[in-house]
């Protein structure tokens, strides 16, 4: 028999409109009915028993769901980019929020996780490190309007890196259809140095051209940066998007948040620490003790805490991948 399924309703309906080609900023209300999503079954007893004994029972199902389709969508859309936003701000105020106010109950952000987990799970699949980097934190691409084509355009190549874009100059020797008939694209270094320059402390990712990708949205290829010469030629793209085997040092990064959140999450939820939003039973109010009083620990932990510290902590070995 099956042991999991998926939401049906309006929860089903936004789900996969979040895999669908329409790109959903973070400030739309949509996010909101998210909040609705709760797995068939995940108040049970024995729901997690039985979903770790077949766990693969779920992964296909949220493949056959929502991934197919926002595997093929995310790169225009950016949705699951925007989702992991929406979901780590979503934690964050479950853990830091009183009891009576947080944002939502304990079924809608275990289902959420548990879809987060199978979500990252297929794209660290799916993807190679700089592809999948691309798709957690620049999609989506953003091509170069055609009335803000510079003139002369056609003899350069734009490339873009978390949303900035630089423009190098190709070699009017290129002509002959070769990369060795193209000087200026003798390095790969021509065309990332100048991003080095916007991104500093990128630089070293941009720099290592041996795992540094570029994506030729267009095309729809990637390849290694050390063989721009010979692709960029091939493929007869003006665009490309950077994409280094690193994670941006930037703190808006979508997966250094989520990490940031992730751990937090787990270090103040766990049995004897300090909480000012303690899940503690035995706890009877959330507020901050008195000066020179002890903090509030965690001196009981609820069912479903352990249940979710178990769901973040895959996802944090999802995201140690990476």
């Amino acid at each position: 028999t099956q042991v999991c399924s998926l939401p049906d309703g309006a929860a089903g309906k936004a789900l996969r409109e979040m895999a669908g080609p329409q790109r959903i900023a973070i400030t739309d209300q949509f996010w909101f009915e998210l909040l609705k999503v709760q797995l068939p079954g995940v108040e049970q007893i024995g729901f997690f028993e039985a979903h770790y004994a077949r766990p693969a029972e779920l992964d296909g199902l949220v493949h056959d769901a929502y991934f197919l389709q926002l595997v093929a969508t995310n790169e225009h859309s950016g949705n699951f980019r925007t989702f992991l936003r929406f979901w780590a701000r979503l934690l964050h105020y479950y853990r830091t929020s009183p009891r009576d106010a947080r944002p939502c109950g304990a079924a809608a952000v275990l289902s959420l996780s548990l879809l987060c987990r199978c979500l990252l799970k297929h794209f660290t699949g799916t993807f190679s490190t700089p592809e999948l980097i691309f798709q957690l934190e620049q999609a989506p691409y953003e091509a170069v309007p055609e009335g803000e084509r510079q003139a002369g355009a056609e003899h350069a190549l734009s490339v873009s890196y978390c949303g900035r874009r630089v423009s190098a100059k190709l070699s009017a020797a290129g002509s002959g259809g070769t990369g060795a008939a193209c000087p200026a694209l003798a390095a790969a270094p021509w065309c990332l140095e100048p991003l080095c320059s916007l991104f500093p402390e990128d630089a070293r990712g941009l720099r290592d051209v041996e795992r540094c990708a570029l994506r030729a949205p267009a095309a729809g290829e990637t390849f290694a940066a050390a063989d721009v010469a010979e692709r960029v030629v091939e493929i007869e793209t003006q665009e490309v998007v950077a994409c280094p085997c690193a994670v941006p040092a930037a703190r808006g990064s979508v997966l250094r948040g989520v990490f940031r959140e992730v751990a937090d999450f787990l270090v103040s939820s766990s049995f004897g620490a300090e909480s000012g939003a303690s899940p503690s039973l035995l706890m009877d109010s959330d507020a901050d003790p008195g000066e020179g009083q002890p903090a509030p620990r965690n001196l009981s932990m609820a069912p479903h805490t352990l249940q979710l510290q178990a769901v973040l902590l895959e996802i944090l070995l999802a995201l140690c991948a990476v």
